[in-house]
């Protein structure tokens, strides 16, 4: 070899390494990753009641009353493959933080690669059986539906399977964002992502689209825009990458036992949003789903704003544990506890005032409202707001397995109770089951977070009245 026939090999690796330097060079500190994040994040409800507020009157001016209920029913269905994923993209997301942390890349790589090779594999294997089984299932007769056939019911299902399959890589992208600092980034392109995929069907629905239109349209751009998330992420954080060479089985049963509690979290979920979609279908009808829909989908929109709070912290909450700062991980939580309980009452009053004509507004007097059912799923909200934002704690190191597996259970009871209550109450009675279920789980949470932040109860109430600084409960430390 000639001297300096590697020249342009070292520039290009000096260049390389230039620019992953200027790239962590430009990213803020603690204070500053957590007023990105809490803006990326609040702009998902903003997005979100766009969708909810926007789509619901399009969609049952398009397609009316029954046949706007058979999408709900359809559509909640395929939500249960989202335990294909196995739990591992928000188990990698805790793992990979606290990694990057502690200064150990390699190790949150071997978990980045080992668990999108996991995902994957079951995901399209769940798939593959689904579009087995999809066609001799009697959907029409057990789910009531009255615009469309069994066999083009099970073709939209389908559709909407793949679609929860595409879907879950951002799971595993997502990991990747946020443990490297571009968190609010991630957050943002995702709700892009979901803005851009609901429009584009709302408007093929408006436009004559079926069912099976309106569900290819999620399919296609939500395929699109996934593959774009991906090569972004290969720009921001080159060290991070696809592959196989790094995936270990030793590093999946590593992450085994977190998984699959995210798994119950899920499933707690499903059964709480999906099953009691379902539920209310099969005991009431279609009506009585889009009367209960509707209710719960105003009655939560001011947990969209409790939210932020929970997503913007998770990241931050493995960083500070990972790094061994307890003391940042007991101001944050009771912060973020504070403000949830905070808007969760002052947002809960005045959808209490205003909530009749908002949704008589929103629903163009289609829908009739119940005005006890609302009430009940207030208050709902306002215990939810406080269990699941302390939760993010036990998630933010993957202590959650207890949780997320009594959640499940909750929920399961929640669904025994409901089936006993609709008949006699209607909806109201699906209401209070949730209520229940949500009462309990705010008892359960709090002993367990105390815990792992060291923490008193005595001391955690005192602070929630505590007027809080922003720059006291997030000092920015030398290497923030």
């Amino acid at each position: 070899m000639v001297p300096g026939d590697d020249l342009p090999h070292v520039m290009s690796s000096a260049l390389d390494q230039a620019e992953v330097n200027g790239i962590a060079a430009s990213r803020p500190g603690l204070r500053g990753r957590l007023i990105l994040g809490l803006g990326a994040t609040a702009l998902g409800p903003v997005i979100a009641a766009i969708i909810q507020l926007g789509s619901v009157p399009l969609l049952l001016h398009a397609w009316g009353a029954a046949r706007y209920g058979d999408w709900l029913l359809l559509s909640a269905i395929p939500a249960y493959l989202t335990l294909s994923d196995l739990g591992f993209g928000d188990a990698s997301g805790s793992d990979m933080s606290m990694r990057v942390a502690a200064n150990d890349k390699a190790g949150a790589l071997r978990t980045f690669q080992s668990s999108w090779v996991l995902v994957t594999a079951v995901s399209l294997a769940t798939l593959l059986v689904a579009a087995v089984f999809v066609w001799w299932v009697p959907w029409q007769r057990w789910l009531k539906l009255s615009s469309i056939s069994n066999s083009q019911s099970a073709t939209v299902l389908l559709i909407l399977a793949a679609w929860v399959v595409v879907a879950q890589q951002n799971g595993v992208a997502e990991s990747g964002y946020r443990c490297d600092g571009n968190f609010a980034i991630g957050t943002f392109w995702i709700g892009v992502q979901r803005l851009a995929e609901v429009s584009t069907a709302t408007t093929v629905a408006l436009l004559g689209g079926s069912l099976l239109a309106v569900a290819f349209t999620y399919l296609a751009v939500r395929f699109v825009s996934t593959i774009a998330y991906a090569l972004f992420l290969r720009h921001r954080s080159p060290w991070i990458h696809y592959g196989l060479r790094h995936a270990r089985w030793g590093t999946i049963k590593q992450l085994a036992a977190p998984a699959f509690g995210f798994v119950a979290f899920p499933v707690g979920q499903a059964l709480s949003y999906q099953g009691f979609t379902i539920l209310v279908g099969a005991l009431l009808g279609p009506l009585a789903v889009v009367s209960f829909s509707t209710l719960r989908t105003l009655s939560r929109l001011n947990f969209q704003l409790i939210a932020v709070l929970k997503h913007a912290l998770w990241p931050e909450l493995s960083m500070a544990f990972g790094a061994g700062d307890i003391s940042l991980a007991r101001r944050l939580h009771r912060h973020a506890c504070q403000a949830s309980l905070g808007l969760s009452i002052f947002g809960g009053a005045l959808l209490w005032l205003f909530g009749p004509f908002i949704y008589r507004f929103w629903t163009r007097q289609n829908v009739a409202f119940d005005a006890a059912c609302f009430h009940i799923l207030l208050l709902a909200v306002v215990t939810n707001s406080l269990w699941d934002t302390s939760a993010v704690i036990p998630m933010s190191i993957n202590g959650h397995c207890r949780i997320a597996v009594n959640y499940a259970g909750a929920a399961m009871v929640s669904l025994g109770l409901a089936w006993a209550l609709i008949p006699p109450f209607g909806i109201v009675g699906a209401a209070l089951a949730l209520l229940a279920t949500d009462a309990w789980m705010t008892s359960l949470v709090l002993r367990t977070t105390l815990r792992q932040v060291q923490d008193s109860l005595k001391k955690f109430i005192a602070a929630l009245f505590v007027i809080p600084v922003f720059r006291q409960a997030v000092p920015v430390a030398p290497d923030a």
